[in-house]
């Protein structure tokens, strides 16, 4: 239910948003950004993807939690949320406002607590982040909006799991920059999630989308096109 999850925890956006034309332009300014120090971890992903050889995993235990866990902080949370406004003005000045504005009303982030929990997925975990964010830049880059259910979030997340326990991709990181990555991957994610919503019956707009959040992905190094999701996974999509 991961789609249908975070667009039940922003259906508010369109309250505040600006007029349709003008909020699909902020959608693909602010899913292109890459974020920041997780290149690595997608050349370790796309290895991954091309070790499966197109065949179907079996769901593999999840790692120790606590590497990719943090304790948040809402003032560091504050700033994150100012630093994502801040790229993103650099793209489009009017949708970073809106976005400004939205982030004052309400704490985005805790939000999702409930709703992803549903997914058996935390609002405070890198890995779980991570997987959210993957799971609907795939979907949108396929121009789908199928329920995810929770084996396969839950197959997802230990795949990134894995990964990250393997590289030390967060060896030694703080709490601080764990929840940076953490906050904006999740901020991304429901960004995605929403442009999906309102690209449904547009082709055009579903295309665009499609291309702008393959190109943010391919930043993160993680072909989108070379993958596809099942209930256990990512695997090749040859």
């Amino acid at each position: 239910m991961m789609q249908r999850i975070l667009l039940c925890a922003f259906i508010w956006m369109a309250a505040i948003w600006p007029a349709a034309g003008h909020a699909q332009d902020m959608f693909w300014s602010t899913t292109l950004p890459a974020i920041t120090g997780t290149d690595t971890l997608g050349l370790h992903l796309r290895s991954l993807r091309e070790q499966q050889n197109g065949s179907r995993q079996s769901a593999q235990p999840a790692p120790s939690a606590t590497a990719f866990r943090y304790t948040p902080s809402p003032r560091r949370r504050t700033a994150n949320l100012a630093q994502f406004v801040a790229r993103s003005r650099q793209n489009d000045p009017k949708g970073a406002a809106d976005l400004e504005r939205l982030f004052a009303l309400t704490d985005v982030v805790e939000a999702m607590r409930a709703p992803l929990a549903e997914a058996g997925l935390r609002i405070d975990d890198v890995a779980d982040a991570y997987a959210v964010y993957w799971i609907n830049a795939w979907q949108a880059s396929r121009g789908v909006d199928d329920d995810v259910s929770r084996r396969m979030a839950t197959a997802v997340r230990n795949q990134v799991a894995g990964v990250m326990a393997s590289t030390g991709a967060l060896r030694g990181a703080s709490d601080a920059a764990k929840q940076e990555m953490a906050e904006s991957l999740l901020i991304q994610a429901a960004l995605i999630a929403d442009a999906i919503k309102q690209s449904q019956g547009n082709p055009t707009l579903g295309r665009q989308l499609a291309a702008a959040v393959s190109q943010g992905a391919r930043g993160m190094n993680l072909d989108l096109a070379a993958m596809t999701l099942t209930e256990d996974g990512f695997v090749s999509a040859n």
